[in-house]
């Protein structure tokens, strides 16, 4: 597992192949952020996805799937498709679809920590046998290089839910549009060296308010991670403090896509 707190924006991702998908729910929805538009297969026999991505990869997500406890997932990474099955470059065995404990309405989170690979095709087959959908199902599949915080989140970080669903009031009535509840995520990244500070301040600049990041403020606590791990948009202003000398802090908040 990892064990760190991190970061993470994708690597962009294309699709090279994919088996059993339905013409409505295409693989390449597991590369756009639009959490309503999944990938799913329209059967279970071996369900398969090629990607090509470029860059070292140290992390992988596959989010909001529908996979359940003892359902599995294995990922090779090779320089051709046909590597990918003879001759990886690295296989990650038959993972479980997700890990800890997962409460509804949340959805599970697989989260792979990669020795640092290199490799042109990542292929990711699904084992879910029986599942009561006939499908499997995986909204958005994300890669890349996490930026770990090595000094670990302060105390007194909060999770919270946006419900953005509108209310309507009047005399003796209240009527409301249902929209789903998203989780949100706020810390505090203290204690900083320059040094990680300034990677941070790179990073940031990459990723805005534009480019979703995944964020795991605690990836090995098993009784959460599931619920506090979220994959979405940063909502306030990048800032950093420096404390003294070469010592800085900042705030992070994180609200999710998807639940």
């Amino acid at each position: 597992m990892i064990d760190q707190p991190f970061l993470l924006a994708s690597r962009s991702l294309r699709v090279n192949d994919a088996s059993l998908q339905l013409p409505s729910s295409p693989a390449v929805n597991l590369t756009n952020d639009n959490m309503d538009m999944a990938w799913r297969s329209f059967n279970l026999n071996a369900p398969y996805v090629v990607l090509e991505c470029s860059g070292v990869v140290d992390t992988i997500g596959i989010l909001h799937s529908n996979g359940r406890d003892g359902d599995t997932v294995r990922i090779r990474a090779a320089n051709s498709v046909n590597e990918a099955l003879t001759a990886p470059v690295w296989d990650s065995g038959e993972l479980p679809a997700y890990v800890g404990a997962l409460r509804e309405p949340y959805t599970p989170k697989t989260l792979i920590d990669v020795p640092s690979v290199t490799a042109t095709y990542w292929r990711f087959d699904f084992s879910f046998p029986s599942h009561p959908a006939g499908q499997v199902e995986v909204s958005r599949i994300v890669m890349g290089e996490r930026f770990v915080i090595g000094s670990g989140i302060d105390y007194e970080w909060s999770k919270g839910v946006i419900d953005d669903s509108p209310i309507t009031s009047g005399p003796n009535y209240e009527d409301v549009q249902e929209y789903t509840s998203r989780p949100r995520v706020k810390a505090t990244f203290g204690q900083m060296e320059e040094a990680m500070f300034n990677e941070l301040d790179a990073f940031m600049m990459r990723v805005g308010t534009k480019q979703p990041v995944l964020f795991a403020p605690e990836p090995d606590n098993l009784d959460s991670v599931q619920q506090w791990t979220v994959y979405g948009r940063v909502k306030v202003l990048f800032e950093g403090m420096n404390l003294f000398h070469n010592l800085w802090e900042s705030d992070i908040e994180v609200v999710g896509l998807k639940a």
